[in-house]
C-alpha cells in the first residue's frame, strides 16, 4: 500500500542553496532527482546509508526536470546500481542529460544575455564542473504516462512546465502525493529571494492545475522557497499547507504579471542602462528586492525574462 511508503528527503548543497533528492521505499526502490555531480557521493550514498539503504538497491531514478541541480548525479548514481536502474526524464527535457552543450545554449538564451562577459563565463564553468557527465536516459515520458514500482505502486506523470519548459510532476497515485520539485515557487528561493520562471504563462497553467485539479495531498518541493512575509517554508508539505503554497504562488504571479505590465518590460531590452539589474531596475526598486542578480541561476534575470516572453505574446 502506498499510504506507509517512506519518503526520505535528502538535501543537497548547491551554493547558497539546498537542493532536495527525494526517496521512496517502494518495492522497486525510487530516488527522485539527483542534485549535482558531487551531491552521490558526498550525500545521497551516506545519508540512505543511515537508514541502512544501499543505493545499489534503487531500481528507479527519476527526473522532475533537466536542470543542473537535478540531473547532475544521474550518471554516477546509475552505475551505483550496477547499471540497472531505470532513468526517467521528461521527453522536452531529456536532451539535458545527454547533451552537456545544451545547458550552456539555455544559459544564453535565459539569462546570459543580461550578464557581465566575466559572469556569463563563471557561470559556464560553474555549469559544466557540476552537470555530470552526458547518459541517454531508459524513459523518455510524457504527461498522462504512469509509472509502476512494484506492490500496487504506481506514479503518474503530470505536465508542469513554466519553472522550466518541460518540468513534471510525480504523482503517488493512491495517496495524491505530489513530488513537484521546481515547480512551485510560492514567493521566491530562500537562497536568491526571487521565483525562477521561465515560461510566465505555462506557470500560472501548472499551479492553476495543481490547485484547482491535482489537489494534492502532500506537495514535496524541490528546495525551501519564501513565502508573502519572506519566511522560509520546509520543502515538504501537508494538508493546509499545501493550499496555502499554491495560492501563495498565484498572488505572487499577479504581483509579477502587474508590475512588469505597469513597467513596459515588453519595451526593455538587453544592453539598456548600467545598473545591476539593467534592464529591469524599475522592477527591483519597486520591489525592493536587493538580491544579487549575478548568481546562478540568476532567478531575476530568468524570471524577468520569462514575463518579458508573455507580454510579448500577449498572454496573462
Amino acid at each position: 500500500m502506498a499510504e506507509g511508503l517512506r519518503v526520505i528527503p535528502i538535501g543537497c548543497e548547491f551554493g547558497r542553496t539546498i537542493a532536495y533528492t527525494y526517496y521512496i521505499d517502494a518495492p522497486e526502490p525510487v530516488l527522485i532527482d539527483t542534485g549535482i555531480a558531487s551531491s552521490p557521493s558526498e550525500k545521497i550514498v551516506p545519508e540512505l546509508a543511515k537508514y541502512g539503504i544501499d543505493i545499489a538497491d534503487i531500481r528507479w531514478i527519476l527526473l522532475t526536470h533537466g536542470h543542473a541541480d537535478h540531473i547532475g548525479g544521474v550518471k554516477e548514481i546509475w552505475e551505483r546500481t550496477g547499471k540497472k536502474a531505470n532513468i526517467v526524464i521528461p521527453k522536452k527535457e531529456a536532451e539535458l542529460i545527454h547533451n552537456r552543450q545544451a545547458h550552456l545554449e539555455a544559459h544564453d538564451q535565459l539569462q546570459g544575455k543580461y550578464l557581465d562577459e566575466q559572469t556569463r563565463e563563471e557561470h559556464k564553468k560553474i555549469l559544466m564542473h557540476v552537470i555530470g557527465e552526458e547518459i541517454k536516459p531508459t524513459h523518455e515520458v510524457e504527461p498522462g504516462d504512469q509509472l509502476s514500482f512494484g506492490g500496487n505502486v504506481k506514479m503518474s506523470v503530470l505536465s508542469t512546465p513554466g519553472h522550466s519548459l518541460g518540468s513534471v510532476t510525480f504523482l503517488l497515485e493512491e495517496t495524491k502525493w505530489a513530488f513537484a520539485a521546481d515547480a512551485v515557487q510560492i514567493y521566491g528561493g530562500a537562497a536568491g529571494g526571487f521565483p525562477t520562471i521561465e515560461d510566465a504563462t505555462l506557470y500560472r497553467e501548472s499551479v492553476k492545475y495543481l490547485l484547482e485539479e491535482v489537489k494534492p495531498n502532500r506537495l514535496y518541493l524541490g528546495h525551501h522557497f519564501l513565502n508573502a512575509h519572506g519566511e522560509t517554508v520546509e520543502a515538504q508539505l501537508a494538508g493546509e499547507e499545501v493550499t496555502k503554497a499554491l495560492r501563495e504562488s498565484l498572488e505572487m504571479d499577479e504581483k509579477l504579471i502587474d508590475i512588469a505590465q505597469r513597467h513596459r518590460i515588453d519595451e526593455k531590452r538587453p544592453g539598456e542602462g548600467e545598473g545591476l539589474y539593467a534592464p529591469f531596475e524599475s522592477v527591483a526598486d519597486e520591489l525592493g528586492y536587493k538580491g544579487d542578480p549575478r548568481g546562478l541561476p540568476s532567478a531575476f534575470f530568468v524570471t524577468l525574462n520569462g514575463y518579458l516572453g508573455s507580454l510579448t505574446k500577449g498572454g496573462k
